[in-house]
């Protein structure tokens, strides 16, 4: 009997996820065309769409995303967003929780995916080359000039890669290069329990709660005495004390 047991269950996982990427492919096909087309119009309003696109499908996945301590910074006000990596899902659960005009810094492999990284590059996000430290300046260069001229959020990811196990990784100091020549806030965010929904080396939803947990913005007049080690370290620990707090998330 258990062993039918464990047969259905494996069966039934497979085809949730047959169903789930079967629809994100849909959903997908709708949502690229009507985002490059309202590139032509507005970027903005084509960041609108990309957000309902990820809020789709997180919600496909059966993810929910909890979202704590969003008093911490003001609408319309720009920042620079420093958060965790845990999950393939990230991105989508820091577009559904943080309501700001935002433009990723991710590595170049993502925006060779067909659709999804074309989308990325459409509405505004920018790629890095992480292997090249001339282009990775220009890039640098490039995050603050969209910052200050689409009045748009960036958002970092400065351990480079996912976690394995969830816990923080080192960051690249390298990273904060822009935090200090941006010009803006610093906030420090933590991604929780997205390693769950989504395991590494794993391609199956596991549906259940994530929470982005917002840390205490670092403010500019407090940037200008600090160098690049100093906020590194700074803002990781915040992360770390964020991630290793109390979870209290239903499955």
């Amino acid at each position: 009997m258990k062993t039918n047991d464990g047969i259905f269950t494996r069966l039934f996982r497979s085809l949730h996820m047959t169903l789930f990427v079967t629809v994100v492919v849909i959903i997908t096909a709708v949502y690229c065309p009507v985002i490059f087309f309202t590139v032509l119009i507005s970027r903005k309003l084509a960041r609108k769409f990309a957000r309902i696109w990820n809020r789709h499908v997180l919600a496909i996945g059966g993810v929910r995303v909890k979202v704590v301590g969003a008093d911490k910074f003001n609408d319309g006000e720009r920042y620079v967003f420093i958060s965790n990596h845990q999950s393939a899902l990230d991105i989508p659960i820091i577009y559904v929780g943080i309501s700001e005009q935002i433009s990723f810094i991710a590595k170049k492999e993502l925006f060779m995916i067909p659709f999804f990284g074309w989308g990325m590059w459409a509405i505004g996000h920018i790629s890095i080359d992480r292997q090249n430290p001339r282009k990775a300046h220009a890039s640098i260069a490039k995050a603050v000039q969209r910052l200050n001229k689409e009045n748009v959020s960036l958002i970092l990811f400065p351990e480079g890669t996912r976690s394995k196990d969830g816990k923080v990784l080192d960051f690249k100091t390298a990273s904060f290069t822009l935090a200090l020549q941006a010009g803006v806030k610093l906030v420090p965010v933590a991604i929780k329990g997205a390693i769950d929904r989504l395991p590494p080396k794993s391609s199956r939803i596991v549906p259940g709660e994530v929470e982005l947990v917002v840390g205490d913005p670092i403010h500019v007049e407090e940037l200008k005495t600090m160098n690049k080690a100093e906020v590194c370290g700074r803002v990781r620990e915040a992360i770390v004390a964020m991630v290793e707090g109390e979870r209290g998330m239903s499955n």
